[in-house]
């Protein structure tokens, strides 16, 4: 879940208001019902961080299965062929993302099951909340604000492909 907040950035970067809305929807399905039942059943300790409220330790099994579909490339490729949207690359590149910046070394939450359900294989990649991860972050936001248009051209071929690809089919 690293700042779900710059994964609906870089969708607005590239699709505006519905761009920012599919950045987030990988965690927003992932994480929304654990964020419901957390802050309906938690008491919060003022002297508790946030880090400390909100823990993988604390969630279910039902939050792990929404989090593993919500994050995984075989459902957004499913739903990019099916639905035709480019507007879907936001939540792919969202997922990307998380691929490489979560770690579970120290507590920290693993990287998702990215080709769930064919495989459970996670990626420990470098925590977002770790310098690292923040520096990737902050540079991987200015790469895509700075070469939006070059990617969008890109995502155009590759709908266009998948166009040719059903058509033949």
């Amino acid at each position: 879940m690293p700042a779900f907040i710059v994964h609906g950035l870089i969708g607005y970067m590239l699709y505006d208001i519905k761009g920012f809305i599919y950045g987030m929807l990988p965690d927003i399905i992932g994480f929304g019902y654990y964020f419901f039942r957390l802050f309906m059943n938690y008491k919060f300790n003022k002297n508790d961080s946030l880090l400390k409220i909100i823990s993988p330790k604390k969630m279910n099994t039902l939050d792990w299965e929404l989090y593993d579909i919500s994050h995984s490339l075989i459902l957004w490729l499913i739903l990019l062929y099916l639905l035709r949207e480019k507007v879907i690359f936001a939540a792919i590149i969202a997922v990307v993302m998380d691929i490489f910046l979560h770690s579970s070394s120290n507590g920290g939450w693993s990287g998702p099951k990215f080709l769930y359900p064919i495989s459970k294989y996670v990626f420990e990649g470098y925590s977002w909340n770790k310098p690292i991860g923040i520096f990737i972050t902050i540079l991987l936001t200015i790469i895509i604000y700075k070469y939006k248009e070059d990617i969008k051209r890109i995502i155009d071929k590759i709908m266009r492909n998948i166009e040719k690809l059903i058509i033949k089919v």
